[in-house]
């Protein structure tokens, strides 16, 4: 629509000078935003142009990092080169060096009375005594000789002359012969002259020889400077100190390593030993067991002597049928009531221990003096007792401690309970607690699968014990057994989990007086 087409309409004049103002703003506008346009375009140009420039340069720059690298790879290519040929530089001076030296000799002890224009003749009279030579061998010729510096010379030892042989043979002769000899008073020594390089790492040879001695390993110094070493049927011929190093540091470590091995199989042996003796040995220091005749209806026992009981005996015995061991605690007085008249305490012991530990604990002896039947019985897979299978289910253990007190003659016994026994006593004290007198657990296992509504009903007296040190199960199982009613609580002072062992008295104390209130 043009402004000639909006006159032509049919428009009232106010309507019409509206739409033309409106029409003249857009197409101002539109001209805006074509300039805008150009102007974003020519800077994109721009934009580009300086990218291609940078695109150049960074194209330069890779290429002369490029060459650069190369460079330095040439530089140490060529640093490689030159230290290589440093070093066959440095040998074939030494050995031109060496070669120059072969006909010298250095003799040290020589008199210093000798004066420099005598040392010819005194060395050449010397030399026959020294070689063992007679008068129809061919004499020893001297070129020169050159007394060294007195700083080089050994301190009243004489002096040392370096002299120089007319024939490279004699020197051989010299050297093979001994290097050293008495003459006239005088202890006199024949050395080769070498190189200071050459002698330096001769000396590091002979120390390293040394050195291999000491681990037991023949070696040899070369002449002018090499190490031979005869190791495990084999000869190695080192001419650098650093690998005779390393041979050396590998024959420690395989002696240290043998050794370790050694150390390793006397203590196997030692074990092997020990357990062999504690094998023939254990029949003696066995206890004694007995199982119970078929034909008695009651378990019965074999009495054994405990030390220390006083008027106790501990007779051990096997539960007809179930093949439980247990223990009891029996008074060896005549005059004394039978044990069914007496208030029954029968023990469960926790994971790490057995019926022994009671025992040995002296809390059967202590019971059966004080008037109660005590008995300690080994669960079902440890001490004497065999594995069953019929306790793998919370009600086969139920049945089970049932059969035992049936087994047992026991009449409403008072059940303690410590640690991992509690998978047998909590559930029974749930499901057949009338059968109880009185229930003692010390920090039992599974107090956390019943409910509090649970503990409140149960209506047996309950003495609670446990360790202070037990922060673990034994509060946990605190905070569930203390909602039974008729319960108190003894908590053992500086004692841990298997508190009645860590407090003894404390625990016997707290039990005797639970004890006598159920009589």
């Amino acid at each position: 629509m043009d402004l000639r087409r909006i006159q032509d309409a049919d428009f009232s004049p106010h309507v019409a000078n509206s739409v033309q103002e409106l029409l003249e703003q857009i197409i101002s506008e539109r001209d805006a935003i074509c300039q805008a346009l150009a102007s974003l375009k020519a800077g994109l140009a721009k934009l580009e142009k300086r990218l291609e420039d940078t695109d150049h340069r960074v194209g330069a720059l890779e290429a002369k990092m490029v060459s650069t690298q190369g460079c330095v790879v040439k530089h140490a290519t060529l640093m490689k080169e030159l230290a290589v040929g440093k070093l066959v530089a440095d040998y074939k001076l030494e050995t031109l060096e060496n070669k120059l030296r072969a006909r010298n000799l250095r003799v040290t002890g020589i008199p210093a009375a000798i004066r420099n224009v005598n040392l010819i003749p005194f060395i050449e009279n010397l030399l026959p005594a020294a070689l063992d030579l007679n008068d129809k061998q061919v004499p020893i010729c001297i070129e020169s000789a050159y007394r060294l510096p007195a700083n080089n010379a050994q301190v009243g030892k004489g002096s040392t002359v370096l002299i120089t042989l007319s024939d490279l043979r004699h020197r051989e002769k010299i050297l093979k012969t001994s290097w050293t000899t008495n003459f006239h008073g005088h202890k006199i020594s024949f050395f080769p002259d070498l190189s200071p390089l050459t002698y330096a790492r001769r000396k590091r040879f002979v120390a390293l020889k040394q050195q291999f001695l000491k681990e037991g390993v023949q070696a040899y110094v070369l002449y002018p400077s090499k190490l031979k070493v005869l190791y495990q049927e084999k000869m190695y011929i080192f001419k650098d100190v650093q690998s005779a190093d390393h041979l050396l540091d590998e024959i420690r470590k395989e002696k240290m390593t043998m050794t370790l091995i050694r150390n390793r199989l006397a203590l196997l042996v030692l074990g092997i030993l020990v357990t062999f003796v504690l094998y023939l040995l254990l029949p003696a220091i066995q206890q004694e067991k007995f199982t119970a005749s078929v034909d008695i209806p009651k378990p019965r026992a074999m009495e054994e002597e405990v030390k220390n009981a006083g008027n106790v005996t501990i007779a051990t015995g096997t539960i007809l049928h179930s093949s439980v061991f247990f223990r009891e605690a029996v008074l060896v007085q005549k005059d004394v009531a039978s044990s069914t008249e007496k208030l029954a305490v029968i023990f469960l012991h926790g994971q790490s221990f057995t019926s022994k530990t009671w025992e040995t604990l002296g809390t059967l002896a202590l019971l059966a003096e004080n008037g109660y039947r005590a008995i300690a019985i080994d669960l079902p897979g440890y001490g004497s007792s065999p594995r069953s299978a019929s306790v793998g289910t919370t009600k086969g253990r139920i049945s089970f401690l049932e059969q035992v007190f049936k087994d047992l003659g026991l009449q409403k016994p008072i059940l303690i309970s410590s640690s991992m026994s509690g998978r047998y006593s909590i559930p029974f004290l749930f499901s057949s607690g009338e059968q109880l007198k009185g229930f003692v657990p010390i920090a039992p296992v599974g107090t956390k699968d019943f409910t509090a509504q649970q503990y409140q009903q149960v209506e047996i007296p309950t003495l609670i014990i446990y360790g202070q040190r037990d922060t673990d199960l034994g509060v946990q199982s605190l905070q569930n057994l203390q909602q039974i009613p008729r319960s108190r609580v003894v908590m053992l002072l500086g004692a841990g989990h298997a508190c009645y062992l860590d407090k003894p008295q404390e625990f016997h104390k707290a039990l005797l007086s639970f004890l006598s209130e159920l009589k």
